[in-house]
């Protein structure tokens, strides 16, 4: 067996020889180092290495090779990182949750918490704003937008069928119904309640027609009408046993019951019983969008010094109003935001041409505008924050007329224009705020033209006797001109005397009949056409230089998100998105 077994071998390692001789089979040179290698590669259960079996891999590679390796995982951890941070930025959403405390600094304390009351003080305005609902509001733009009202009809242009939104509840978890509204539109007309809106509703007949529609007719047909239904709904239930007489001293006025946004929680008063502090909890029933931020506080101060001081310290999130006076006062303005409000407000210089009859030339009050830079009074004084004017309605108003003729600034031919025509007059400014700063640089203006100029200042306390009697040759001073293009009050003829605000005398009789019947159709075209034709008038007849518009500061947190106003028709409009705000996120992934 041996035997045969060693020829078997003998006779292989021949043939072997033979085809080695031939070129047909050549001997390979056996590495024993790679036969190792792959021996631990048969017998590995895994053939990923390990983190410790890569810790020897220089011992396996060159340099060269070692070194691309390195630089190949450097390359692959960065891009890693590079997707991953590309993809949560456009994938991982921040949404608001529900939750958190708002807490804001107002200077001034509530006394009536009720709409029929509140249009007086800016303070409880505030309030019934965001616990009362109207049948309109101004929405963050400053455009009236329905509230309760679900639809509104006008017939013949005095007559206006309103129908609610169902789902509307006070805060008792009773059902708000076309009664409440009936009651809250007579108890403003009932002269016992003593109602400062009574004379907006003076001729307005209240009929309901079924549980969900109210119908109201005008004496006469007046198309921003719409406009003065944004005062808020009182419950009937809850008022109806209170004494008219003595409505203003309920306890209600205080903790009132409403179907706003939220509702009232609790008050603190200090020892000397005045309030320091005022809680809203948001309103479950509320029948609109519910706002995230579930609870907010009003800490209430007797000037802008602690309410100031109150911000720095973080003691509140946000500070109702800020004078621009006080600005220097905020200390990490960076952790604020500053949003400007614009206001429907227009500061100007009325001329009198009945006190100096250098007035009543055109070419003068021409020249007196073309002496002044509007833009930089605005830069120097307001910081550039303030809009310019350039007309009796506001240029973000519907019908604002942006072809008007502007008289821009252009002292070289004011002043050669005006030469003999004016050697000097009296600008009589109202001490407040900005306006003696502001009357200032005007002297300056138009003494470079060769006007002399003597700056009278008056009290706050005098002005309504100034404007009353027309005392004054040229007056600065602001019209508060309101969210509707109807400036009747300030340029109709017939406003013209002792109680009336057509503070220039201004007596045009086209103007006067272009005013009468824009404010007398509720035909939106028409009445844009005939204020543009308005405006036109009034700048080509210069009865007065119209300035600038002021804005309405209101200052937050910047923890505070979602705020994303542009105007505030009133104060407490700061609040018409107020159920964009929050204070809290939660993360999801989008995809």
């Amino acid at each position: 067996m041996n035997s045969l077994k060693t020829k078997t071998i003998l006779l292989k390692k021949r043939a072997f020889q033979a085809l080695s001789f031939f070129g047909i089979y050549k001997k390979r040179n056996v590495n024993q180092a790679e036969i190792d290698k792959k021996l631990v590669y048969t017998l590995s259960l895994r053939k990923i290495p390990t983190s410790n079996q890569l810790k020897h891999l220089n011992k396996f590679l060159n340099p060269r090779e070692y070194l691309i390796i390195k630089i190949c995982l450097l390359l692959i951890f960065v891009n890693a990182i590079y997707l991953g941070v590309s993809f949560f930025g456009k994938h991982l959403q921040y949404s608001p949750v529900s939750g958190g405390e708002y807490i804001e600094g107002v200077v001034g304390y509530p006394k009536t918490i009720n709409p029929l009351y509140a249009v007086n003080r800016d303070v409880d305005s505030d309030l019934s704003r965001l616990i009362y609902s109207s049948l309109f509001r101004y929405d963050q733009n400053g455009v009236l937008v329905n509230d309760l009202a679900e639809s509104v009809e006008v017939n013949n242009d005095k007559e206006y069928i309103i129908r609610i939104k169902e789902g509307a509840k006070w805060g008792n978890g009773n059902r708000l119904t076309i009664d409440d509204i009936l009651f809250t539109i007579d108890a403003i007309k009932n002269a016992d309640y003593r109602s400062p809106l009574r004379a907006s509703l003076s001729g307005v007949e209240a009929e309901k027609i079924d549980e969900r529609t109210i119908k109201l007719t005008l004496g006469s047909p007046y198309s921003p009408f719409l406009e003065t239904l944004t005062f808020g709904i009182l419950p009937k239930s809850v008022w109806e046993n209170i004494n008219p007489s003595s409505a203003a001293l309920s306890e209600l006025n205080l903790k009132p019951i409403g179907s706003g946004p939220y509702k009232f929680k609790s008050l603190l008063k200090n020892k000397d019983g005045d309030l320091k502090e005022y809680n809203l909890v948001v309103n479950d029933d509320y029948y609109s969008r519910k706002p995230y931020i579930k609870n907010i506080k009003f800490k209430f101060f007797v000037d802008y010094t602690e309410a100031i001081k109150s911000l720095n310290d973080n003691q509140t999130d946000g500070l109702s109003y800020l004078p621009f006076e006080e600005r220097k006062e905020l200390l990490a303005k960076d952790s604020l935001s500053f949003n400007e409000l614009i206001r429907p407000q227009i500061i100007s210089l009325f001329f009198n041409h009945d006190k100096d009859k250098a007035l009543d030339d055109k070419v003068v009050r021409v020249s007196l505008a073309q002496a002044i830079d509007k833009n930089q009074i605005i830069k120097d004084v307001f910081d550039g924050v303030y809009q310019r004017a350039d007309g009796p309605i506001l240029a973000n108003n519907f019908a604002y007329n942006s072809q008007i003729k502007n008289y821009e600034y252009s002292p070289l031919e004011a002043s050669a224009n005006i030469k003999n025509k004016l050697a000097s007059t009296t600008l009589t400014v109202i001490d407040s705020g900005s306006n003696v700063s502001v009357a200032e640089k005007i002297k300056f203006y138009w003494e470079k033209i060769g006007v002399a100029v003597q700056i009278k200042v008056i009290p706050g306390e005098q002005a309504a006797s100034v404007i009353k009697n027309r005392d004054f040759e040229i007056l600065l001073y602001g019209e508060s001109v309101g969210g509707d293009p109807d400036v009747y009050a300030f340029w109709h003829s017939s406003q013209i005397g002792g109680k009336g605000l057509n503070l220039a005398g201004y007596n045009n009789p086209a103007v006067d009949t272009l005013l009468m019947e824009a404010r007398t159709t509720t035909n939106l075209e028409e009445r844009k056409a005939k204020y543009q034709k308005f405006q036109e008038y009034i700048n080509n007849d210069v009865p007065a230089i119209f300035l600038y518009s002021p804005t309405y500061t209101y200052v937050q947190a910047k923890k505070i998100k979602g705020f994303n106003g542009s105007m505030a028709v009133e104060p407490a409009d700061r609040f018409a998105s107020i159920s964009d705000w929050y204070l809290k996120t939660s993360k999801k992934l989008t995809w």
